[in-house]
C-alpha cells in the first residue's frame, strides 16, 4: 500500500514537533544515519579520483628510488663515531 501526502515543509516540521521523544529520536538516527553514508561514499569517490590522478612514479625514478632506499638501509646499520 502507498500513501502520498502533498504537505509543506513547515507542515512536517509541526507534525514531527508533536511527536514523543523516542520517535523523534527514531527520525533524527535514520536521517542521520542517510547523511553520514552519503557524505562518506562522497569523501571516499573524492580521495579516491585524487589518489588516482596523481603523480606516478616513471621507471627511471623508480630505479634511482630502489638504489637510495639500498644505500639507506645500508648505512642505517653503520655506527657513527
Amino acid at each position: 500500500m502507498e500513501l502520498q501526502i502533498d504537505i509543506e515543509i513547515n507542515q512536517l516540521l509541526g507534525l514531527i514537533r508533536q511527536m514523543p521523544s523516542e520517535h523523534k529520536l527514531l527520525i533524527r538516527k535514520e536521517l542521520d544515519g542517510q547523511h553520514n553514508s552519503v557524505v562518506s561514499k562522497s569523501i571516499d569517490e573524492g580521495l579516491t579520483e585524487l589518489l588516482l590522478s596523481g603523480p606516478v612514479m616513471t621507471e627511471e625514478e623508480n630505479e634511482n628510488f630502489k638504489m637510495a632506499k639500498k644505500y639507506f638501509e645500508r648505512i642505517d646499520g653503520l655506527e657513527l663515531v
